[in-house]
């Protein structure tokens, strides 16, 4: 496609007059490219080429013709030299309209479908003294050849007059139905339409942008608010409860803000509260669904066995939703990241009560099938032309399947549209786009509405034409825009709708009413290349690490804080698989606040000594948060062989430290060998039910040889206790050797009887009571 985009517009260069040959630069590089790589080269053409496009085609009205006479006016400019000379054409092919939407695409793409006939309508004009032709011309269907209801081919040319040679062209088609159709098929159509950013706080108090300022006032979310207020009351919402919260924040009050350039405080946003309470208002009476909190990638949180935030992210989302809306807004109907996901991740998604997933169109495989006249949705086709140019379909496929999963209840595959949700996403900025995009809109709708009518000349959902007096199985088709960070042009969006919502064959549907119409025949096609671009392992892995402190840190309080559960969700993002940097910056400051509140409750990791070969080692735990927790203490060693603990580890029981207070605990030891030294245990905090809490501290513990001093000491001790014992015993036996009293009035016989005793106070008879004999003091005593 680009490189015949690129050969046009060189022809067309060399072979266009000098007056004109920048306006054909710039008009083939628009008309004759149809991906957004040559879309994109086209814009750089225009600029640096022409000061603006050749050719706009403003209006086409009727947008869709109900009568075979009724005029069909188009109107529009041409812009080239000043005074040259130009025709305006119009191509078309009476009685033939598309027979598929392939068929539509290659004319639109202008990828080799050929307009058997062409009229001129202004015939060798000149341009006015500013370069400018406004043109306005009138035809009929039935000079158009429209001899039935169908979408037909419309193209509207200019060339130079002079050479013959192509200015511009724009194609676009008109749907045809007659007032006097008879059963005018119907097709339910449901839109859904996103309200999701990336996340912009890290920790629960830090946002790390101050963009959403800017959004709310008169950037995407202010585009996104007009666009609720003036769409169809069917249209389904899915909101992030992520970016409400965070609007809400920046509303109540000021906050921090952290940037390259540092820390600072914003003021509250005043208008960030005005946006949140008139989209209340405007979605007040419309289907509403939350995303799972954040928007995560659900199929890598899966892959990666993080089933535990994946599930939350669901409950926690319709819970936020809910909060700020103030109305009941589920999740039930799940949008994965790319319209894509395994059979792995439906599983646990129908596990967590999802019922109903929205997938893009190409998310299964194609079936097999049934026999060789059998399409890929599993009906007969006829001549449908197959052009493979084209990514459109030759038959578009059933809108819901229902899919079996482990659950008791199939889940339903909403599939959108991808060539709807394309045109919803189209860039119309350019003049006359906004035009081209809501034709083309109502041309593929029209097409699906005949697809199933089964009507002459059409590739009918059976084939053929319908059989007589037998109904016809009203069809259903879903749009999404392509990319869930989604910056509508609010007029051009509600003005599609409003014609969306006047075509005959078309019924507005909200997305809930959307039902299954089979099973599904085959499985999910999520390729390598899917996998490739869900949120890296390593970077998960830094995710999982932070997860698990962040719920040791939730779980030691008494209150059970839930402090940052709700940041471990927005790291899993979906919106971080193309922004990896600004992902690891929210990362490193959720781990940065984590290990902050870790910090606070501490082992102080002063020096310890035990002496001996027994004794009990002191661990200090300080507790520095503003409530009270309830932890356990693990000590090992980490060298047996010089200090020991008894069964490898000790742990406590579930002890509670009060706030702002150290809690001492006396951990039994014994030094193998009765060896002395240094040594050192781990002390581990852990959480009541056993995980950890913070990183091991390492205390080093002094033990010292005091054992085998303490028995020299005892046994010395024993041995002159042992001997003074002695000697008494034998004093004694030596005194009992004398059998009579000691002379000069000794004292009494041991059998003296207690009648010899004296009476109180008084020395009994035969006493001789000693004299005191004083002695001078350094004399010594008498012999």
């Amino acid at each position: 496609m680009i490189r015949k985009a690129a050969l046009l517009t060189l022809l067309t260069a060399v072979l266009a007059p000098a007056g004109m040959a920048g306006t054909a630069v710039a008009a083939s590089n628009r008309h004759a490219a149809g991906s957004a790589a040559a879309t994109a080269a086209a814009a750089t053409a225009v600029a640096a080429t022409a000061p603006a496009d050749p050719l706009v085609v403003e209006k086409v009205t009727p947008e869709i013709p109900r009568e075979a006479a009724t005029p069909i006016t188009v109107s529009g400019a041409v812009t080239g030299t000043p005074q040259s000379s130009v025709q305006v054409r119009i191509h078309y092919s009476p009685g033939r309209p598309f027979a598929t939407r392939a068929e539509l695409a290659t004319f639109l793409d202008d990828d080799g479908y050929v307009t058997t006939n062409w009229r001129t309508k202004i015939q060798v004009t000149q341009l006015d003294q500013s370069g400018k032709l406004p043109f306005e011309f009138s035809v009929t269907p039935q000079e158009l050849g429209m001899s039935r209801a169908g979408v037909y081919p419309l193209a509207i040319e200019v060339l130079d007059a002079a050479t013959g040679q192509r200015v511009a062209i724009d194609r676009t088609v008109l749907p045809y139905v007659p007032a006097d159709a008879e059963q005018i098929p119907k097709v339910r159509l449901a839109l859904a339409m996103p309200i999701v950013d990336r996340p912009h706080r890290a920790d629960d108090n830090t946002f790390m942008d101050d963009d959403l300022r800017g959004s709310v006032a008169s950037g995407r979310l202010a585009n996104l608010l007009k666009l609720v207020k003036t769409s169809h009351e069917t249209v389904t919402w899915f909101v992030d409860p992520a970016l409400l919260e965070d609007v809400r924040l920046t509303s109540a009050g000021s906050y921090t803000v952290k940037t390259s350039d540092g820390i600072r405080r914003a003021a509250a946003d005043p208008a960030a509260g005005k946006w949140l309470d008139d989209l209340r208002t405007a979605l007040s009476g419309k289907p509403v669904l939350a995303t799972p909190y954040a928007d995560p990638d659900l199929a890598a949180l899966v892959h990666n066995k993080l089933d535990e935030p994946a599930v939350a992210a669901i409950r926690r989302g319709s819970s936020v939703a809910s909060d700020v809306l103030g109305r009941e807004v589920p999740t039930s109907t799940t949008w994965p990241a790319g319209g894509r996901l395994d059979r792995d991740t439906l599983d646990e998604l129908a596990m967590s009560g999802v019922k109903s997933v929205l997938l893009s169109g190409d998310a299964f495989l194609s079936p097999p099938p049934d026999d060789p006249g059998t399409a890929q949705t599993g009906t007969p086709q006829t001549g449908a032309i197959q052009t493979p140019q084209s990514n459109a379909p030759s038959s578009t496929p059933d809108a819901a399947l229902r899919v079996d999963t482990v659950a008791e209840t199939p889940v339903t595959a909403l599939l959108a549209d991808p060539a709807l949700g394309q045109i919803l996403g189209a860039d119309v900025s350019a003049a006359g786009g906004a035009m081209l995009a809501r034709q083309r809109f109502l041309g593929e709708t029209a097409m699906i509405a005949f697809e199933g009518a089964g009507q002459p000349g059409q590739a009918g959902q059976a084939g053929q034409a319908a059989e007589p007096g037998r109904a016809q199985p009203t069809r259903t088709v879903v749009a999404v825009p392509e990319t869930r960070t989604w910056n509508p042009n609010p007029a051009f969006v509600s003005s599609l709708l409003q014609a969306a919502a006047g075509a005959p064959w078309l019924r507005m549907t909200s997305l809930d009413s959307v039902k299954p119409t089979r099973a599904a025949r085959s499985d999910f096609s999520y390729t390598d290349q899917d996998r490739q671009a869900e949120l890296r392992h390593s970077y998960l892995g830094t995710v999982r690490r932070l997860g698990q402190e962040a719920d040791a840190v939730s779980t030691v309080t008494t209150e059970q804080d839930q402090l940052f559960h709700e940041a471990i969700l927005r790291l899993t993002a979906s919106a971080w698989r193309t922004d990896r940097k600004r992902a690891h910056a929210f990362a490193k400051q959720v781990e940065s606040s984590i290990e902050d509140r870790l910090r606070r409750v501490s082992v102080i990791d002063t020096p310890r000594a035990v002496a001996g070969a027994d004794g009990q080692v002191p661990v200090s735990v300080a507790n520095k948060l503003d409530s009270d927790v309830t932890i356990k203490i693990r000590v090992t060693s980490d060298d047996e062989s010089r200090l020991a603990i008894v069964d490898g580890f000790y742990e406590t029981e579930p002890i509670t430290v009060l706030r702002d207070r150290t809690q001492l605990v006396n951990v039994p030891v014994t030094v193998p060998g009765g060896g002395g030294g240094e040594a050192t245990i781990s002390i581990q905090v852990l959480t009541a039910e056993g995980k950890r809490y913070g990183k091991a501290v390492h205390v080093t513990v002094r033990t010292t040889d005091y054992t085998g001093i303490a028995i020299v000491i005892v046994g010395a001790a024993l041995v002159i206790m042992l001997a003074a014992v002695v000697m008494r015993v034998l004093r004694r036996r030596s005194r009992r050797a004398f059998p009579f009293g000691a002379p000069d009035g000794g004292p009494a016989p041991p059998d003296a009887t207690p009648s010899d005793a004296a009476p109180p106070g008084q020395a009994p008879p035969g006493h001789v009571r000693a004299v005191p004999v004083e002695v001078d003091r350094g004399d010594k005593p008498p012999a």
